[in-house]
């Protein structure tokens, strides 16, 4: 045509991004074709051998179409139907996804100097979503109505995916088969429990556990994959399906260090520059969710953190309500070093709890250990575990306050008609621990400590019914003072901690040892026979609907746990009047939360009952309560008191 070719406007060298997307499309063109030009099946074959050949498919496509034959019984053939459309078509796991080699950058974990100085970046994945994912969330309107359950329930005490930036569909702009995977944590969460089916063989926990390793071998490194494995891991905490969560955990850990969480500057390079605070703040919730969760699988254990603690320019989460209305306005930032008194959004309590819980196990640890190797007094001084016991109940009392207001009043009023004539709620003497062992009182001023509950409804004429959601923070705190208490309270030097195998006593405790053990015992009895049996009474009324059980929280079930198991503790060295030393019967007396007169068996049924209720939501529950050992504790009881209702 005598045309001359002019390429002075051609477009810039394609990148390495560019390419590898263009053979992602080519390898996935390919397997198409290949599908469709090789599933002919004869009339010979389909007749003679059906099961080897779908042995056959089965090994070769690990996610193959399934295929309608109709026979016609008078010709003795058979017809096949066009097989579905294909969403995945790839071997194992361990081969390369989609038909192409894993595109991460190696440099990333290799060298970060030569990722930062060639400005790599890390590509999506060549992995599409699985075809019993697919399923399940194309299945109606499956994912509107687990994101709407989801955020009507566990968004409430555990808000780290912003709930605005998905309803305007900023989420869905980066869809991928991470997205698939946030979605399927979504819906694996608000799932209950399925009588007669262990947790861990869940259809939603086994495609949930695939879609993790599909991605993990495709080199997916993205904010939304990370959330769905915290998802996955609270999931896992709290159905009691381990060791799968603790490896989950730190799973996830290890996920967020690699992604540069929480520092915006690290995780640019790797998740991408951030366009609004609602996105900045998401990234910091998402690094906190992890760590709380660190901290809280380690209380029971005992072990070593996998996530490190906080720098001190570490900003806590803002306003729970400003950041799921997008509104920066509202958005008041705060330190992790700002005093525990000012006022902080209910996710930020949650943190401060952890660490406080980090600040206790910590603690623990070092005593435990220094009690092994040997030594005759505590690595820390007395005045800083003496701190620590304020700050942990004084900042109890401070959560009750903000966060279940209604009770709070009840308290206050409570306590105002009572200070006149009760002389055994005021606190302990400033220089308790400098007191010997001949001055030590029999009943000391601090034997029963203000219970900062009161749910007598006649004190409040409005009361209102708690909230399930609120008590995560307040029950993170109870557990690092039992944690606390408990390794205090032994009247011997039990040099492996609690649960050793007999006693040891090769030190007599000092002066200030026998204090705090008298003022350790004083918490365990106030904790669990008044605090946490009067909490486990008001959650019954509150989990009865399903829509409050719903909204339960499995990261509250330690505290219930240990309270269960101090109150057996206490019957096993007092009987049914050894829970609060008042008397024989056990009453709680004006240091407790009612002044009514409960025992230890009373209130061991009643937290056992509350604990019953939750595991219908919570397999955690069940557990908790198999470690606690009611069964072999009631009977007994039985017998002696001849009590009835009977666990």
């Amino acid at each position: 045509m005598n045309r001359q070719c002019d390429y002075s406007d051609s477009s810039s060298v394609p990148t390495a991004t560019d390419v590898a997307a263009l053979q992602a499309r080519l390898a996935e063109l390919e397997n198409r074709l290949a599908l469709a030009g090789g599933k002919e099946t004869t009339s010979t074959t389909s007749s003679s051998s059906p099961s080897s050949s779908s042995s056959n498919n089965n090994n070769n496509n690990l996610f193959t179409p399934e295929t309608t034959t109709t026979t016609n019984n008078s010709r003795n053939n058979a017809t096949t139907h066009p097989a579905a459309p294909v969403i995945n078509s790839r071997g194992p796991l361990w081969l390369p996804a989609g038909g192409s080699a894993n595109r991460f950058p190696s440099a990333l974990l290799l060298d970060i100097d030569v990722f930062k100085w060639a400005q790599l970046s890390v590509p999506a994945p060549p992995v599409a979503v699985p075809r019993d994912v697919y399923d399940i969330l194309s299945s109606g309107n499956t994912v509107q109505d687990c994101a709407a359950e989801y955020f009507d329930t566990v968004h409430r005490w555990f808000p780290f995916i912003s709930k605005k930036r998905m309803t305007l569909g900023h989420t869905l702009w980066e869809a991928g088969p991470d997205l698939a995977m946030l979605f399927l944590g979504m819906k694996l969460i608000v799932t209950l429990p399925t009588e007669g089916m262990d947790s861990a063989d869940n259809p939603l926990y086994t495609a949930a556990k695939g879609l993790l390793a599909l991605l993990e071998s495709g080199g997916c490194v993205s904010l939304l994959c990370l959330q769905g494995m915290v998802l996955v891991a609270l999931y896992e905490y709290g159905q009691g399906i381990y060791p799968a969560a603790w490896m989950s955990v730190a799973a996830c850990a290890r996920y967020a260090e690699m992604c540069g969480l929480p520092e915006f500057k690290e995780s640019w390079a790797v998740l991408g520059a951030v366009a609004t605070w609602t996105e900045s703040e998401e990234r910091r919730r998402v690094w906190w969710a992890i760590y709380i969760l660190d901290r809280l699988i380690c209380l029971g254990n005992k072990k070593r953190f996998v996530v490190p603690e906080p720098e001190k320019h570490y900003l806590l989460p803002t306003d729970d309500d400003a950041w799921d209305n997008g509104d920066p306005g509202r958005a008041l930032s705060a330190g992790i070093t700002t005093p525990l008194e000012q006022p902080q959004g209910r996710f930020a309590r949650l943190v401060q709890s952890s660490m406080l819980v980090s600040r206790t196990l910590t603690y623990v640890r070092a005593t435990l250990r220094y009690r092994q190797l040997g030594g005759d007094i505590d690595p820390f001084d007395i005045n800083e575990v003496d701190d620590l016991i304020n700050t942990l109940t004084s900042f109890s009392t401070l959560i009750q306050q903000e966060l279940l207001p209604s009770l709070a009043v009840a308290r206050t009023q409570s306590t105002g008609s009572t200070s006149a004539t009760s002389s055994s709620t005021s606190p302990p003497p400033p220089n308790w621990h400098f007191l010997t062992s001949d001055s030590i009182p029999l009943n000391p001023p601090y034997h029963h400590p203000p219970s900062p509950f009161d749910f007598s409804s006649s004190l409040s004429p409005h009361p209102q019914p708690l909230d399930p959601s609120s008590l995560p923070p307040l029950s993170l705190t109870h557990s690092a003072l039992f944690l606390l208490y408990d390794i205090h309270c032994c009247p011997e030097n039990i040099l492996d901690g609690a649960g050793a195998r007999g006693f040891e006593n090769l030190h007599p405790k000092t002066a200030n040892q026998q204090a705090l053990q008298v003022r350790a015992v004083a918490g365990l009895r106030s904790l669990s026979s008044g605090i946490v049996r009067e909490l486990c009474m008001e959650l019954l009324d509150a989990v009865m609907l399903p829509q409050g059980l719903a909204r339960f929280s499995p990261l509250s079930l330690d505290g219930m746990y240990n309270g269960l198991a101090t109150l057996r503790w206490l019957w096993k060295e007092g009987g049914d009047g050894g829970g609060t030393g008042s008397g024989e019967d056990g009453s709680l007396g004006e240091g407790g939360s009612t002044g009514g007169s409960v025992g230890v068996f009373q209130a061991a049924e009643d937290v056992g009952r509350c604990l019953s209720r939750l595991s219908s939501r919570w397999r955690l529950a069940e557990e908790y309560l198999g470690l606690s050992g009611v069964p072999d504790v009631g009977v007994p009881m039985a017998w002696n008191g001849g009590m009835s209702g009977v666990c």
